[in-house]
C-alpha cells in the first residue's frame, strides 16, 4: 500500500517504521526541517509540508491510505485542511479522549454532551472532507520511555486516585493496521487500554480508593469496547501498570 502520514510526530515515526517494515510505501510529512533526516530512516519519501500554506503534497495525488496525525487547534488549520486535495480509499484521523468531560463516568462514542468544541470541530472538518475517515480518539500515549514513572520521577502526582486512560503506542500501531486491513467505515472509536488502574497504583503508591461517586463509577473511564467488538481486537498492552 502507498500510505501517507501527514504530521509525522512521535507516534507517526513509530507507525511509519512499522508499516515500512511490513512492505508498504510510506510518505511522511513534517513542518520541521530538523525532523527530515530522522524521518528518512523510517519512510520511503519525506516532505516538508504545511497545508495551511500549501494544498498539495508532492507524489501524493493518489494514495491507498492517509493518516492524519497532526495538531488541529488553529483556525488556519481548518482553512488549510478544507483545501487539501488527496485521493485515498482509507483515511485515519488521530483525535483525543480529551474530547470528553473531565468528570466521573464511563464515556463511550455515544456520549455527545459536554464535548470539547475544538476537538469536535476538528473531527467534523476531517470527516466532512473525507467521509470514509476512521477517527481514533487516543488516550494518553505511553511506551518507549513515556511513562508516569518518568513523569513523576522528582515530584508527586497531584491526584493519585485518578484513573488511567492510557494507550501504549504499540496498540495504536496495531489498531491502525487493523483499520487499514478492513473496509472503510467512516466511524469514530475510542482507543484506550481496557484496564484502568489509578495513577497511584501505577506508581506503586499506597492509595485509598474512595467510593463516593453518585453514579457508582469512581473516576473517569473511557471505554474502547466498540473498537474491540468491531475489529475483534485484543490489546497487546491492556494494563497501563505494566507499560
Amino acid at each position: 500500500m502507498k500510505i501517507a502520514i501527514v504530521g509525522c510526530g512521535w507516534v507517526g515515526v513509530r507507525l511509519s517504521a512499522y508499516l515500512k517494515q511490513k512492505g508498504h510505501h510510506l510518505i511522511a510529512t513534517t513542518t520541521s526541517p530538523e525532523k527530515v533526516q530522522q524521518l528518512k530512516t523510517v519512510a520511503s519519501q519525506v516532505y516538508l509540508f504545511d497545508f495551511t500554506n500549501t494544498e498539495e503534497i508532492p507524489a501524493c495525488e493518489t494514495l491507498d491510505a492517509v493518516i492524519f496525525s497532526m495538531p488541529a487547534a488553529s483556525p488556519n488549520w481548518h482553512a488549510g485542511f478544507k483545501k487539501l486535495e488527496l485521493e485515498t480509499n482509507h483515511s485515519v484521523f488521530f483525535s483525543s479522549t480529551g474530547i470528553y468531560p473531565q468528570q466521573n463516568g464511563v464515556f463511550t462514542e455515544e456520549n455527545k454532551e459536554g464535548l470539547r468544541a475544538d476537538l469536535v470541530s476538528a473531527e467534523r472538518t476531517v470527516s466532512a472532507k473525507y467521509p470514509q475517515t476512521i477517527v481514533l480518539r487516543l488516550g494518553g500515549i505511553m511506551g518507549d520511555g513515556r511513562s508516569l514513572q518518568n513523569f513523576y520521577r522528582s515530584k508527586s502526582p497531584p491526584d493519585p486516585e485518578k484513573l488511567a486512560n492510557h494507550i501504549h503506542f504499540t496498540d495504536i500501531i496495531l489498531a491502525v493496521e487493523a483499520v487499514l486491513n478492513s473496509p472503510p467505515a467512516g466511524e469514530t472509536y475510542n482507543l484506550v487500554a481496557p484496564v484502568h488502574p489509578t495513577v497511584g497504583e501505577i506508581l506503586d503508591l499506597e492509595v485509598h480508593r474512595s467510593d463516593d461517586s453518585a453514579d457508582g463509577v469512581n473516576g473517569r473511564i473511557i471505554s474502547s469496547q466498540k473498537f474491540i467488538d468491531d475489529f475483534n481486537y485484543t490489546f497487546k498492552h491492556p494494563n497501563p501498570k505494566y507499560f
